[in-house]
Order: structure tokens, then C-alpha cells, then sequence
């Protein structure tokens, strides 16, 4: 009775995953959750659904389709109820009647990326009173929502954080500390010395779109590049701390610069980053370093 409904379930969940075998294969063998109408995998992505019997038709259509039905318990999707994260992952859909967040209208710049980060968990937003929720795209990014985007951007990767701080002004119950604990961890973010000598994360910081150069950078690897003897940008010269970084965003299209009046570009190394270019960012990131 719920075939229409199963078959865009379906869709929906080979948009969020690429349709290559690997990442198949890794989809169907994560721990999906159905919680009234609403399906979460480990991941944390979350769509909402007309019933819970569409979205397990839609994984058993999806199993059969791989060609695991045939394989071991283990390689099966585990059905339980009782979602525990349905507050942590407001439900969002990607369709002009109902985009995911209520302050990202469909012709706002990076429409796209932004309901594509909602889609994919990487972002939740802020749940409002009224059951909607707002991405606030023009505020900028602090330095642990950062951390936690760039975790999940990366699959939330198994990690179990230390019992103490790498940082003086990061706790245990701090919110974001495993994700911080993680960027540190790779080497994404070194943080900084204060005054007094501590490491400090500095949480709360905005994040400056040179530093995000940088983390990009690392996030992918700290690959083998040479920067150009001229910059691409006027605002960031040779010389210049994260030039190395900076052009190396700007060589994988991550980051484009603004084109000024006078037909140079810039990319205004100093201002910070707010989330909707963070959201552009981490969307180019996947479509050119991970899925391209």
C-alpha cells in the first residue's frame, strides 16, 4: 500500500549515499533506527516518513537490490524502535514545500549546500518553539561547531575521546568535546598558546576563512601541493601565513574568492566565515575531494 511512498524513500536514501558499492554496502550494514514515522541511521541522518512500515520497505528494497540478503546477520540492517536522537536530528526534507530550515528560503544563496548538509546530518540547526528549525546562515561559525561539522562531514568517524582535555579550556562535559577532541586528534586544529602557557581550543572564537583554509587542508590530508609564485587572490600575498592553504583551496574550486569591481579577486583572509559559506565549503569539499 505505501509503494509511491517506499520508492521516494528509496530515492532519497541513494541521494544521501552515493551509489557506489562501497559506500552501499556501508549504508546497509548501519544500525538503522524507526521511531514512529521517522528513520535514523548511525550516521545520524534522519528523513521522516508517511509510515515505518515505507522505510523498512525501502531498506528491504535496498537490500535485495545490493545482493546482500543472501549474506551474513551482520551484513542486515538491525530494525529496533525507541529512537533515543530524534531531538538531535530534527527530521528535514529537501523539497521546495518544506525545506529544512525556516530561515533558508529556496532562493537564498547556497540553498543547495545548506539542505544538503541537513540531509546529511551534518547539520541540525536550532529547533524552535514552533517544531521548525533555523540554520541563522549569515552568523558566523565558532571554532566547535566547526569541529563537530568537519566530524560528521567525515562519516563520524568510531572514536572515543580522552578522559582528560587536551585543552585547558575544553571539559569533558563540554558540548562538542568529542568532536573537538577528534579534530585534534588528526591534526586539523594544533589550537593555540594563551597567556599563561595553557592550550586553549578557544571554542567559542569565530572561525576566520584562513583558518578554514587551513583545516580544509588537513581535513583532506595535507596533501602534496606547491603553491603558485603569484597569488590567485590581491588580499593574500606569497608571504603570507596559510598561503600555502589558501591556494590550495582555491585549486580544487573549494573556494572561489569575491571578483572586485576592478576585476581582481580577493578572498578576504581576516573576516570569518559564516555558516552558509561554511556550508558551501564543506559541500564542495565531498562533491570534489570525496565523491569526485
Amino acid at each position: 500500500p505505501h509503494t509511491g511512498d517506499t520508492q521516494k524513500t528509496l530515492r532519497k536514501l541513494t541521494k544521501w549515499h552515493p551509489a557506489s558499492a562501497k559506500h552501499q554496502v556501508e549504508v546497509l550494514r548501519t544500525h538503522i533506527t524507526l521511531s514512529k514515522a521517522h528513520l535514523t541511521t548511525a550516521k545520524g541522518s534522519i528523513m521522516r516518513v508517511a509510515h515505518e512500515a515505507v522505510a523498512a520497505a525501502a531498506m528491504t528494497l535496498a537490500i535485495a537490490s545490493s545482493g546482500l540478503a543472501a549474506g551474513p546477520a551482520s551484513a542486515q540492517p538491525d530494525f529496533t524502535s525507541g529512537a533515543s536522537n530524534l531531538s538531535l536530528f530534527p527530521p528535514t526534507t529537501a523539497d521546495a514545500e518544506n525545506p529544512p530550515f525556516s530561515d533558508v528560503a529556496i532562493d537564498s544563496q547556497f540553498y543547495t549546500e545548506i539542505t544538503w548538509l541537513a540531509e546529511n546530518g551534518i547539520s541540525t540547526g536550532w529547533l524552535q518553539p514552533d517544531g521548525t528549525s533555523t540554520f541563522r546562515p549569515l552568523q558566523s561559525i565558532n571554532r566547535d561547531a566547526m569541529a563537530a561539522f568537519m566530524y560528521r562531514l567525515m562519516g563520524s568517524p568510531n572514536y572515543t575521546p580522552p578522559s582528560k582535555s587536551p585543552y585547558a579550556d575544553i571539559y569533558a562535559e563540554s558540548m562538542f568535546y568529542k568532536e573537538v577532541c577528534w579534530v585534534a586528534s588528526e591534526g586539523i586544529s594544533q589550537g593555540y598558546v594563551g597567556y599563561d602557557g595553557s592550550l586553549l581550543f578557544g571554542p567559542a572564537g569565530s572561525v576566520t576563512r584562513d583558518a578554514m583554509a587551513t583545516f580544509m587542508y588537513r581535513l583532506a590530508g595535507s596533501p602534496d601541493y606547491t603553491p603558485p609564485s603569484k597569488s590567485s587572490f590581491e588580499d593574500v600575498l606569497p608571504d603570507r601565513q596559510f598561503y600555502k592553504e589558501i591556494s590550495w583551496l582555491a585549486s580544487t574550486g573549494i573556494s572561489t574568492g569575491w571578483t572586485e569591481d576592478d576585476g581582481t579577486k580577493t578572498y578576504r583572509p581576516n573576516e570569518s566565515i559564516n555558516r552558509d559559506a561554511m556550508a558551501a565549503f564543506m559541500y564542495r569539499f565531498h562533491h570534489e575531494l570525496i565523491d569526485g
